[in-house]
Parts: C-alpha cells; sequence; structure tokens
C-alpha cells in the first residue's frame, strides 16, 4: 500500500471527525507525566504537532506563550483558528517542515499516536525532521501505538455499547450502536486487505473511528533503534497511559515517549 492511499484514507477520516475533537481540552495522564519529567520547557519555542481540535494548546501555552501549533487536515487548523483567537495555527506536514529553521524549537510535541497515520518511510521522515528543528537539548514528545498490545491482532473488535435503563436513551443508544457495527464492517472488509506486517512494524486496519484509518504499530526496541538511529539520545524514556514510566515489557495499547537531542 502506497503512502497515498494511507493518506487518503486517514485524512479524510479526519475530515470527518473534527467536531469529535473540538470539545477536548485536557492532557492525557501520559502527556503530562512527561511534561512534569521535562523541566526545562519554559518560555521556550513549542512546536505542536497534530493539534487537531486544540485539545492540547491551553497547556502548551502555560508553558510556553512561544507556540505554534500545526496540523495536516485544514479543517481542524481552522477549528483551531476560531477557538484560539491571535494564537498562530498553520497547515502543514510533519514529514516535511522545511518552513521552519534548524535547531529553532526546543520542545516538539506530537499528541495522540499522530505519528502513527503515516507510513513507514514518512514515519523515519518526520524523526529525522524533529530531530533537525529542536535546538541542543530540545525534546520531542510523542504517542505511537504498541506492537507489544496484543488486541491489535484480533480480526475485529466490536464497537462499545453503554446500556441505560432509560428506554429512550436505550433506543437511541441501540441505534447508534446498529450503524457504528456496520459502518465498522464496512471499513474492516474494504481496508483490511492493505495491512502490512513485518519484523520491524505493521500497519494496521486499525478500529479507529470505525476501521476507518491505517494505522503504523511498533515495538518498543525498535521505537528506540529508530529515535538513536535519527540522531537521538538513547536514554530514552516512555510512559504508559496511566504515565506510568515504563521498560521494555509494556503491552499498553499506545506508549508516550520523550527523546532528547544531545547538547
Amino acid at each position: 500500500m502506497t503512502y497515498k492511499h494511507i493518506d487518503r484514507i486517514n485524512q479524510k477520516t479526519m475530515r470527518e471527525v473534527v467536531a469529535e475533537y473540538a470539545w477536548q481540552d485536557d492532557l492525557s495522564k501520559a502527556e503530562m507525566a512527561a511534561l512534569n519529567h521535562v523541566k526545562d520547557t519554559a518560555d521556550k519555542p513549542i512546536l505542536d504537532i497534530g493539534v487537531g481540535g486544540g485539545r492540547t494548546v491551553t497547556a502548551l501555552r502555560e508553558v510556553s506563550k512561544d507556540y505554534i501549533g500545526m496540523d495536516y487536515v485544514i479543517e481542524m487548523v481552522e477549528e483551531c483558528k476560531m477557538k484560539f483567537p491571535g494564537v498562530q495555527f498553520e497547515q502543514g506536514d510533519a514529514r516535511n517542515l522545511t518552513s521552519f529553521k534548524d535547531n529553532h524549537f526546543h520542545t516538539i510535541m506530537f499528541s495522540m499516536n499522530g505519528i502513527s497515520m503515516v507510513d513507514h518511510k514518512g514515519r523515519l521522515e518526520i524523526l529525522k525532521e524533529a530531530y533537525r528543528l529542536l535546538q541542543p537539548g530540545g525534546v520531542f514528545l510523542f504517542s505511537t501505538y504498541n506492537k507489544d498490545n496484543p488486541d491489535y491482532k484480533k480480526l475485529f473488535r466490536f464497537p462499545k455499547f453503554m446500556f441505560s435503563f432509560h428506554p429512550l436513551k436505550l433506543g437511541i443508544r441501540g441505534i447508534k450502536y446498529a450503524y457504528n457495527l456496520m459502518i465498522a464492517m464496512k471499513n474492516r472488509f474494504k481496508f483490511r486487505k492493505h495491512e502490512i506486517h513485518t519484523d520491524e512494524y505493521s500497519m494496521v486496519n486499525d478500529m479507529c473511528h470505525n476501521y476507518a484509518t491505517m494505522l503504523y504499530y511498533i515495538s518498543q526496541p525498535i521505537q528506540h533503534a529508530q529515535l538513536v538511529a535519527a540522531g537521538f539520545e538513547s536514554d530514552i524514556v516512555v510512559f504508559d497511559l496511566s504515565g506510568n514510566r515504563v521498560n521494555h515489557d509494556s503491552i499498553s495499547d499506545s506508549l508516550f515517549y520523550v527523546a532528547r537531542k544531545s547538547f
């Protein structure tokens, strides 16, 4: 499957779910743990990649007003501009950030597994671009799907259903569940054939947004090797979804990495 097909699938889905991301406005436990671990970010330039509907904006601007938010979906960018007037947001592709100068940012954050929405070649390009843009001693914070979590190998995972004793709510939820199940099954049948599985990584038709995404899964040792190959220091810190620091044996669905550029 070519990167253009992956971009077409994922970008189409992201354009359709802007409202779903727009109401979110708090950091995850893993993101908070990562920012608390990095003590030297205050008042230094921050690039927030994959800003989505603006969930991370307030928290990161409390760290530094020298802030730029970026997303590759223009609808997400426009949502952020509407919610945060006066704040700088740009449409851009993390694989090619030539509009920014070398060594400009102290902190680059790519949350919500956004780095997982491109193919293998694109992922390596993102790591190289992040390293290029960081100041000496700067940090790259990002989350990604964990290949050591066994759930991604399941043939199909049913949507979640929230039961209610209220007849009207139960009926509405039942209709929504049936609709989501139908869409999920349709998408699974359509996109599963595009999956890629190698020893290094897997490109999976993931259940995210009713199986309307193609997402990159990688194990901790391989992710560590990719970061070191891109130039980052080997002392890489990793947090699970609960914000706990982990070694190389976590089966958490996704993991949050803190990688530093050498001084």
